[in-house]
C-alpha cells in the first residue's frame, strides 16, 4: 500500500510534469503567432510606402 504522503507527492509530480508540457506548447504557439503576424505586418508597412512613393 502505498502512504498518504507518497500519494500526494506523486500527484504533484505529475500536475507538474502536466503544466509544464502545456507551458511549452503555448510558447511554440506564441512565438509562431508573433512571427507571422509580424512578417504581414512587414509586408502592410511595404505595401504602404508604396502606395506613397510620388
Amino acid at each position: 500500500m502505498t502512504t498518504p504522503r507518497r500519494l500526494i507527492i506523486s500527484l504533484f509530480i505529475a500536475s507538474f510534469a502536466t503544466a509544464l508540457a502545456g507551458c511549452g506548447d503555448t510558447w511554440r504557439g506564441v512565438k509562431k503567432d508573433t512571427g507571422q503576424n509580424m512578417e504581414k505586418s512587414g509586408e502592410a508597412i511595404s505595401g504602404a510606402g508604396k502606395k506613397v512613393q510620388p
